[in-house]
């Protein structure tokens, strides 16, 4: 029986082995990178014919064959392609010291502190940060690394504003009150 291998879309890991009929409930698509004993390397899953029923809905459901199980050989990374990697500022940039898998860290999101800020603080202003930092993961799990950089940008400006703005309604608040007690005397 044939045991496919591939290479997962977003978290870059090695899954497998799996049966062709088993690759089914994988939502694998043509682009995915893939391996079963007796390929030399490994190739996008749209070049194997016998994956194609995995992308045709006209095309039959092949029998598994027998076949001795071997180990995938390791992922070559291509030469000719950039992945991305972060750097602390704005950019992005392209280097071949990181060359992994073209994923970058998630820029922080900011949610944890605009929540709690939103719960314990009563500030409204940290509702747009609880906005913009849905926004980040969000952005992030589409590859919109630019995007998701900016959203996490405006979620801490924004989380910070709400932290600046307590002090300043409760001083409000405290003139406010003193005012009041000067009139009434």
């Amino acid at each position: 029986m044939l045991k496919y291998y591939y290479i997962d879309d977003i978290s870059k890991l090695q899954c497998g082995p799996f049966t062709s009929n088993e690759l089914l409930r994988k939502n694998i698509s043509p682009e995915t990178i893939v391996w079963r004993s007796g390929m030399a390397d490994w190739a996008e899953a749209g070049t194997l014919q016998e994956l194609n029923f995995l992308f045709d809905t006209k095309a039959p459901v092949p029998q598994d064959r027998r076949e001795e199980q071997q180990t995938p050989p390791p992922i070559r990374q291509q030469q000719d392609k950039q992945n991305p990697t972060y750097n602390s500022g704005q950019r992005y940039q392209y280097d071949d010291q990181h060359k992994w898998d073209g994923i970058i860290p998630m820029p922080k999101n900011w949610l944890i502190e605009s929540i709690l800020l939103t719960i314990f603080c009563c500030s409204p202003i940290s509702l747009v940060g609880i906005f913009y930092a849905v926004k980040v993961e969000t952005l992030y799990g589409k590859r919109e690394y630019e995007a998701s950089h900016e959203a996490s940008r405006k979620a801490k400006l924004w989380t910070l504003w709400g932290i600046a703005f307590l002090p300043v309604i409760y001083m409000l608040l405290f003139i406010l009150g003193l005012l009041a007690a000067l009139l009434q005397y």
